[in-house]
């Protein structure tokens, strides 16, 4: 385990399965607070340690029981805890409140503030939400108040509970997504939660995410070199330059493959782009075109060609670093977030699409 470098305040973002789990810890992480992904089932001790928690949507429904088997000792800790949608009915649900299936409510309807909150601070009586349910709070349980109520349009059906809250417990819950641009001042809201509600300071930026990256690349990697495959693109390349501010240059070695599958002249331009980065004491290169090719002949389907892609490189790799001599230095990657994202890189997320940087074989290394 490698220690953390400096201590932020964290929120801790709850995956339930929801499309929109990812969007909650950016937004968040854009208000300079660090908010990290967990999984519902994730020990109390690891969400005793965050400032705040933020239960996601989920296609599960609530009023039928479908609760992921989710750990509700959280429910005990004094940390603040926002629920968004499906969490906003889970916290209803748990404090004694009452949840109905029906009454669905989507796209865009308006909120209308009943009860002045620090959740709302900033905010006028009425808000444009976005709505995405099927079930609805119906009642709220012992210490809570309503908030919030919704109504499409002026003459529209309207939901009570829409938004509810206890001090007392410091639970809080939306029926809407905060997270998305079509809640007009859902940044403004989950910015209160953060501040107002959980104390958190921000202090996570990303000059200070570099520094603590390349001192945790440093510790990691100690006194042994590394071998990076380097595909030009945006990934590996910001990969490349961290580890060589971290360790120097001189212990990194980079491949960079020509898969045949590149623009003409391209891996002749990633290569000077490498080499202006100071990149260029280990740079290798090795024209695989036939091999990739080759994988590749008589394939259709694209998650089968994404599949082979990636094996090949790995193949490529190994046989490189064998006949380099290098193959006992460690292996580095880089992977840019929506590469995580599409192939499924948390535990309730669905495979959008297979990166080649994302196979199992890679996995496993």
């Amino acid at each position: 385990m490698i220690p953390r470098i400096m201590t932020h305040d964290r929120i801790a973002v709850v995956d339930f399965g929801g499309q929109y789990a990812h969007l909650i810890a950016t937004k968040i992480r854009r208000l300079h607070v660090l908010a990290e992904i967990r999984q519902p089932e994730d020990p109390t001790e690891v969400f005793a340690a965050y400032k705040g928690i933020v239960l996601s949507g989920s296609p599960s429904l609530s009023s039928f029981g479908e609760d992921s088997g989710y750990n509700k000792e959280v429910y005990g800790l004094p940390v603040p805890v926002l629920g968004l949608c499906f969490g906003h009915q889970e916290i209803a649900t748990h404090y004694g409140g009452t949840v109905i299936h029906g009454g669905r409510e989507w796209g865009h309807a308006d909120l209308h503030i009943v009860h002045p909150h620090p959740l709302f601070r900033g905010l006028g009586p009425t808000e444009q939400v976005w709505m995405s349910h099927f079930d609805s709070v119906t009642a709220v349980g012992p210490g809570f108040e309503e908030l919030g109520y919704t109504k499409l349009g002026a003459s529209g059906p309207g939901h009570r509970f829409a938004a509810i809250g206890s001090d007392v417990h410091k639970r809080y819950g939306l029926q809407f997504h905060a997270e998305v641009d079509d809640t007009t001042h859902g940044q403004e809201m989950l910015s209160n939660f953060v501040f107002d509600i959980c104390g958190c300071t921000p202090s996570w930026t990303m000059e200070r995410y570099v520094e603590e990256q390349v001192e945790r690349v440093r510790q990691q990697v100690g006194d042994n070199s590394v071998f990076l495959l380097a595909s030009g693109g945006v990934d590996s390349t910001v990969a490349a330059v961290l580890i060589s501010r971290a360790i120097g240059p001189e212990r990194l070695h980079l491949l960079h493959v020509d898969n045949g599958l590149m623009r003409k002249g391209e891996s002749r331009k990633v290569l000077d782009t490498l080499g202006k980065l100071d990149l260029y004491r280990h740079l290798h290169f090795v024209d695989a075109s036939r091999e990739f090719l080759a994988a590749l002949e008589g394939m259709v389907e694209p998650e089968a060609k994404r599949r082979a892609i990636g094996d090949t490189f790995i193949a490529v790799f190994e046989s490189e670093a064998k006949r380099l001599g290098i193959e006992h230095h460690l292996l580095a990657q880089g992977t840019i977030y929506p590469d995580t994202i599409e192939t499924g890189g948390t535990k309730r997320a669905d495979t959008i699409k297979t990166h080649h940087n994302r196979v199992p074989i890679i996995e496993e290394m």
